[in-house]
């Protein structure tokens, strides 16, 4: 859907969940951000990972975790159309690998970044929803991409693409971000300071580069995915939605 008809039907400010959950755009250097933002501390959202055993429609993956708002996941491999990396789902690990920075749920609902040595598995006993296998793009409010020394290979990684990313704020509040634009990760890290974030990490992006928010996708991916992160309405204590495998 063109840009121009995406942001007719979705407005920029848009909200959800009484004003915990909303969707705008940044635009800066020319390129134009769209970014969701959640107040987890409101308890009014539950944020997790969804799944897949094989490429499927990224359609299917919302409908399946009864998202909100859900952004493109970690990298996967075309030809198993399974993930590179760790990813976690309700307390179980329904793929392995382990690269990269790691996303946390807790099970109280916060989102926690961090990270372990290639080939050092991450104890995700603290956690209900995770992944890994994503680059470092923020630590401690300044931008570090360094996908070299976290043992990534692929070279369109410090290239310039279109990307998506994920960070949290000293208050709790989630970002999700994502641009059709080619831009580095340092531009992209650069965005992410704008929204106050000081934790975060690059997603898998190119033709996998995807955003959704309340029934639109605000970004749509050219292919189809096999993992997202997603945040569906409801307390993170008490929520026992369906089951986030297909």
């Amino acid at each position: 859907m063109p840009l121009a008809a995406v942001l007719g039907a979705l407005a920029i400010g848009s909200t959800a969940a009484n004003g915990a959950l909303g969707y705008d755009v940044l635009k800066t250097n020319s390129v134009t951000y769209h970014v969701v933002t959640a107040d987890l501390a409101s308890r009014k959202l539950s944020p997790r990972t969804v799944a897949s055993e094989r490429l499927t429609s990224v359609w299917n993956l919302i409908s399946k975790s009864e998202a909100s708002a859900a952004i493109t996941g970690t990298f996967f491999a075309p030809k198993a159309q399974r993930p590179v990396a760790d990813v976690l789902i309700d307390g179980l690990l329904v793929s392995k690998g382990s690269l990269g920075t790691a996303v946390g749920v807790t099970w109280n609902g916060d989102v926690e970044i961090f990270d372990r040595p290639t080939g050092q598995p991450v104890d995700w006993g603290n956690y209900r929803y995770g992944l890994r296998g994503t680059v470092r793009l923020i630590r401690g409010g300044v931008v570090c991409p360094d996908p070299k020394s976290q043992s990534f290979k692929d070279s369109r990684l410090w290239s310039r693409a279109a990307r998506t990313g994920l960070g949290v704020t000293s208050r709790g509040k989630l970002v999700m971000i994502a641009t059709k634009s080619n831009v580095t990760l340092s531009e992209m890290g650069a965005a992410m300071l704008q929204r106050g974030v000081r934790e975060a990490v690059s997603l898998d992006g190119g033709s996998s580069t995807c955003l959704y928010f309340n029934g639109s996708l605000v970004v749509a991916p050219g292919r189809q995915l096999c993992n997202l992160f997603v945040v569906a309405l409801g307390n993170p204590l008490e929520w026992n939605g369906p089951g986030n495998r297909l």
